[in-house]
């Protein structure tokens, strides 16, 4: 299908940003940003998602508690290893501490939808033997006996170490005036030579003038590091036949914690969409097997945030199209590329499980969408930009027994007028007698033939009574002004094409944008018409 087309001709990221989801499993979800092309799966996302935003009303602190639990989950490693080291264990307890929590919180309703009870808690009070019920995660002394004798006696062995250290130290600096506190090594005159007692420091001779001396232990401090290192390693045993016995325990509900990550990935997702739908005021979209669409007042998002941010107005599309080929006509800047982006949108929102920023949206569902336009492809590298129309063309009509939605911007605009006009003839009757097909056609052609099962539009464009008195009382404002007045007296509203003859908007335009005034008095003597 090409969807990353679909996502750059729609706009979509500049929508999909917004929705944020929490855990890692969450995001993982959106990047895979899965097409959905079954209506009953969608039917139950959006029955989820009526439950959430019912409860975001209703209590509102629960789920800001829930997001808090929710972003404090971090990424398990590997599930299915045979053990597990201190920080597998450590991001183990730390999702079920938080799972917990969100199990608590959520309504009874939600256990029930996302199957989120809490079943770990023989594992969880494993992970924490000393009551800790914080995120940290060490091999404490209290998981094992023999551990912590091991521990005990290594804690025994540094205080006889210190103790012969500190007195060894304290006999040096009392005989020789040598304080080897922090210190590894001293450097001494070799002229004070003499009065060092080889017995109590290492000494060696470190440059023409210098010694380098150290202090010297008793074989009982040897003897208590071999001890040492001795007990460390019957530790570091201790120790594996710990993360062995936890590794088993934690094996044995690896199922149960492959579900909890499902759950976290249903929940954050579904929350994230239920935040994303109420700040955009997002409404169910309405899905049938009908040919056709119906939208009512449906918004492009990212158009609507230019046009505030521009202080410009903003006009939500109306249209109903009851067949599945329609033909929509109208000049630049009259809104056709425009109504294209917002059906593109609002059929990607749907059909990736979100609600869609409208007071309705009637559609059916497709296994693809293919935008019609002109762009490079590197499977088609060398063509010209005709080239590369037509082989999208071919790639959107070469599955019959799919469902697929065509939007195709001004079909063919890169060959003469004559063969363009063939083309889209050509294309609009196979698309009208293909019925899992649904085509939207912009093009600048009058006069085309009727076809069957072809709905012809187009858009009302300038409201050229309105457009003349203000534009005659206002010359000399600069350009983006010009652009404004002419979005301002745009009419972006679809109706029925009866085939009458209509005033076209291109030489307006073109004159309110500065073109020379005596070219465009020859298009008009051409064309046998006055502004």
């Amino acid at each position: 299908m090409g969807i990353n087309k679909v996502i750059e001709f729609t706009e979509f990221n500049w929508f999909y940003e917004k929705y944020k989801p929490l855990t890692p499993y969450g995001i993982d979800a959106k990047i895979k940003c899965r097409f959905i092309t079954n209506a009953n799966e969608l039917n139950k996302i959006h029955a989820i998602g009526e439950t959430v935003l019912s409860f975001i009303e209703e209590d509102n602190n629960a789920v800001l508690k829930i997001e808090h639990h929710l972003s404090r989950i971090d990424r398990l490693n590997d599930l299915d290893k045979e053990v597990f080291d201190a920080a597998d264990l450590f991001l183990i307890k730390k999702l079920l501490i938080h799972f917990k929590a969100v199990a608590s919180i959520m309504p009874n309703i939600w256990k029930t939808i996302f199957n989120s009870e809490f079943n770990s808690q023989k594992l969880l009070t494993e992970l924490m033997p000393d009551n800790d019920d914080s995120e940290a995660f060490h091999l404490s002394s209290s998981f094992s006996d023999e551990l912590l004798e091991v521990r005990n006696r290594i804690s025994q062995t540094d205080e006889l170490l210190n103790k012969i250290k500190k007195e060894t130290l304290s006999d040096i600096k009392d005989k020789f005036e040598l304080d080897f506190e922090s210190r590894e090594f001293i450097l001494v005159d070799q002229n004070k030579s003499e009065k060092l007692d080889s017995a109590l420091l290492y000494i060696e001779l470190y440059d023409a003038n210098l010694l380098k001396v150290k202090a010297l232990f008793p074989k009982s401090y040897t003897i208590a590091q071999m001890e040492k290192k001795a007990l460390l390693q019957q530790e570091a045993e201790a120790e594996v036949k710990v993360l062995k016995r936890l590794s088993a325990s934690v094996s044995k509900e690896r199922e149960q914690l492959k579900q909890y990550i499902e759950v976290i990935e249903n929940i954050d997702s579904h929350l994230a969409k239920a935040r994303v739908s109420n700040l955009f005021n997002l409404i169910k979209p309405e899905i049938d097997d009908c040919d056709g669409l119906q939208i009512d007042e449906g918004r492009f998002l990212s158009l609507e945030a230019r046009q505030n941010r521009n202080g410009a107005k903003y006009t939500p599309l109306s249209a109903t199209f009851d067949t599945n080929t329609s033909l929509l006509s109208g000049s630049n800047m009259g809104g056709k590329t425009v109504l294209f982006k917002t059906i593109g949108f609002l059929q990607l929102l749907t059909q990736l499980g979100f609600r869609v920023p409208a007071l309705k949206f009637k559609t059916k569902l497709y296994d693809s969408i293919h935008i019609l336009s002109t762009y490079e492809n590197k499977e088609v590298e060398g063509l010209s930009s005709f080239g590369q129309e037509v082989f999208s063309l071919s790639s959107a009509l070469e599955n019959e027994n799919k469902t697929t939605l065509i939007l195709a911007d001004e079909l063919a605009k890169t060959t003469n007028a004559t063969e363009a006009k063939a083309i889209l003839y050509g294309v609009l009757k196979w698309v009208a007698s293909h019925t899992n097909y649904t085509g939207f056609f912009s093009t600048h052609f009058i006069k085309l033939p009727i076809i069957e099962g072809v709905g012809k539009y187009r858009m009302k464009g300038l409201n050229r009574k309105e457009f003349e008195k203000h534009y005659l009382h206002n010359q000399e404002e600069t350009i983006e002004d010009r652009i404004k007045l002419i979005n301002s007296f745009m009419q972006f509203e679809v109706e029925i094409d009866k085939q009458e003859s209509y005033k076209q908007d291109a030489l307006s335009i073109a004159s309110l944008l500065g073109l020379n005034k005596d070219i465009i008095k020859n298009a008009n003597d051409y064309l046998g018409k006055t502004i």
